[in-house]
């Protein structure tokens, strides 16, 4: 061959090299912030969002898919002010999955926040800004986020102080006025029906709106209706304001006396802010939702669920939770009683909501991504799911806690909270997530709750600066066959959790697993406070009754130091349980044990790397 020839052929070997370097990934449809809904959704000619990519593939899987459907979005922020929701229609098959992942290598954001900008100097160090569409009643919001970083509503005292109820004689009546006192002066804010009064009970905390303060006898009511759990006994009335307990108030601008707090005035729609120091709200990116309760949801029906559909690379951001007009009368992980007396009487438990929230939903996956800065639970697995991988994901900065998954039974009947379907509510991975920073308005809020599931594992997770405990495993406290069997927690990195609420641990296991029981091994606690008795446990065995005990576990390798209360009984023991090689001291264990224990707990090396940024 010539060198001329030679040359050419180089050439050509090296422009082909290139163009398949410069070739976009293969896909099915593109999603970019550049394109344009009336787009074919090729990789030239994007579409603009993710829901008009699920409309355009609904013929092709209402034709039946034949192959794997990739939508590849590119990186940036999506602004969304409706949920984005997944419905059978958009459900891969048994054979057949649809994928919905970020570009390689770019961050895909799906927002419902507002960008807030116009700030001018107030009085004094204040910075203020007029919100038209908050004074119009068209928007109102409970969380604000200055750089990523979420501000303090107005409260006093303020954190990390807290005051004392002073309970009166009230009735628990849903209809009735609660008075109650308080151990320091209080005032007669103005706006008082926007005022919160928010009070920790035990493993959780209430809040509920005032109706009116005195200031000379140092009292204020709470206005019907509320959604006290009465005729609930022991610890399921606990939100009943019927002790001292710890407590503070909220949202009112005479509150806001320190940097990071601001107040939003419904009346005016005058949002106003202290600053941080550092802070220049001339350039600053502050940020308030609007988007409210659900941003991405996955909602299959009993009798076609939402199958084979993945999420991948896709970060959920800026949810705003909205106060119910019945205040938020706490139950322990995010939980509520509702009270019903149609078609029968009922109290029902159910979960508050979830900004990432799947339904009847089979064999589906979030993936490598992440949920932040919500004012409910990160992520629910509710009714009608199984099979279902959560994985590689930072979870952070929530009012709640941060994945909740299984079944739960009401406590008046002992009936399902919502009826139980063949082969659900088992199958499932929760793996090397990063959770931290949760139940900042919810204290009993848990990086992972697991209720009632079979054949589940939560493995290789980093929990760290949660309200109320790091895991609970719930196991069987209902007559007649068990559910709750064969579940696996192992290799979690669990730390300073039990951060405000008390009575739990680290790991908190109730009542028993059947059939091989429930695994609890090769877990890393350490640095929890106690709040109180009963509380900072690195491991707790709840069996509530004599007659239920907490049995059925096998616990093994578990290293726990640096708590409260290493280990925790009550109405269980040591009996009924398997303990092998286990530690529980107060101070670390010796370097070689302590270093194994650092390699195989928390997240696995590529995910160390993905989510911490070392190895």
């Amino acid at each position: 061959m010539s060198l001329t020839r030679l040359l050419a052929a180089c050439a050509i070997l090296m422009f082909s090299v290139a163009a398949s370097l410069a070739a976009p990934p293969r896909a099915d449809i593109y999603v970019a912030l550049g394109g344009n809904d009336a787009n074919p959704g090729t990789a030239e000619a994007p579409l603009a969002t993710i829901a008009r990519a699920r409309d355009l593939l609904r013929p092709r899987i209402a034709a039946g898919l034949n192959a794997d459907l990739l939508v590849l979005i590119r990186g940036g922020t999506y602004r969304l002010e409706q949920p984005l929701v997944f419905g059978p229609e958009d459900s891969g098959s048994d054979h057949h999955s649809i994928t919905y992942a970020a570009w390689p290598g770019e961050k895909v954001v799906l927002s419902g926040g507002r960008t807030i900008s116009g700030w001018r100097r107030g009085t004094g160090p204040i910075w203020t800004v007029d919100l038209p569409a908050v004074k119009a009643g068209q928007w109102y919001f409970r969380q604000l986020f200055v750089d990523g970083h979420r501000a303090v509503r107005a409260r006093t005292p303020n954190g990390p102080q807290w005051w004392k109820l002073q309970p009166r004689n009230n009735s628990d009546a849903n209809d009735a006025t609660v008075t109650l006192g308080v151990d320091h002066p209080i005032a007669a804010w103005k706006n008082i029906a926007d005022v919160e009064a928010i009070w920790i009970n035990n493993n959780d905390g209430t809040r509920a709106r005032l109706g009116s303060v005195s200031a000379k006898d140092n009292t204020f009511t709470l206005p019907p209706p509320h959604g006290w759990p009465h005729s609930m006994t022991g610890e399921y009335n606990i939100s009943f304001p019927s002790r001292d307990y710890a407590c503070y108030f909220e949202n009112a601008l005479e509150m806001l006396d320190e940097p990071g707090e601001w107040y939003l005035d419904r009346q005016t729609g005058t949002l106003s802010y202290w600053p941080r120091p550092g802070e220049d709200l001339t350039r600053a990116e502050v940020v308030a939702p609007v988007l409210q309760k659900t941003l991405l949801a996955l909602a299959g029906t009993p009798e076609r669920p939402v199958r084979n559909l993945c999420f991948k690379g896709i970060h959920v951001a800026y949810v705003d939770r909205p106060l119910p007009a019945y205040g938020y009368p706490g139950q322990f992980g995010c939980l509520e009683i509702i009270e019903k007396s149609q078609p029968e009487p009922s109290k029902t438990f159910r979960f508050i909501e979830a900004a990432v929230s799947f339904r009847h939903a089979r064999h589906c996956q979030f993936l490598d991504g992440g949920i932040a800065h919500a004012g409910a639970i990160g992520l629910s697995l509710l009714n009608g799911c199984a099979d279902v991988v959560i994985e590689g994901n930072d979870i952070h900065e929530l009012g709640g806690g941060g994945i909740t998954l299984g079944a739960i039974r009401n406590r008046d009947t002992w009936k399902w909270a919502d009826p139980l379907l063949r082969g659900e509510h088992r199958g499932y991975r929760i793996a090397n997530n990063h959770i931290h920073d949760c139940g900042l308005d919810y204290f009993g809020s848990i990086g992972i709750f697991i209720t009632l599931t079979q054949e589940a594992v939560v493995a290789h997770n980093l929990i760290h600066d949660v309200a109320y405990s790091g895991i609970v495993l719930s196991g069987n406290e209902t007559p007649g066959t068990p559910f709750a069997k064969n579940n696996t927690v192992e290799y979690n990195d669990i730390y300073r959790v039990m951060k405000t609420a008390v009575d739990g641990a680290g790991i908190y296991v109730s009542f028993p697993q059947a059939d091989r029981g429930a695994l609890v091994r090769g877990n890393w606690i350490r640095d929890l406070r106690g709040n109180g008795p009963g509380s900072g446990g690195g491991i707790y065995l709840d069996g509530v009754r004599p007659e239920l005990g907490c049995r059925g576990y096998r616990f093994e390798k578990n290293v726990v130091y640096r708590t409260a209360n290493p280990l925790i009984f009550c109405q269980a023991s040591t009996a009924g349980n398997t303990w092998q090689d286990n530690i529980f001291a107060v101070a670390p264990p010796p370097q070689p044990r302590l270093d194994q224990v650092a390699r195989e707990a928390g997240l696995e090396p590529a995910y160390r790397q993905k989510l911490l940024g070392k190895p």
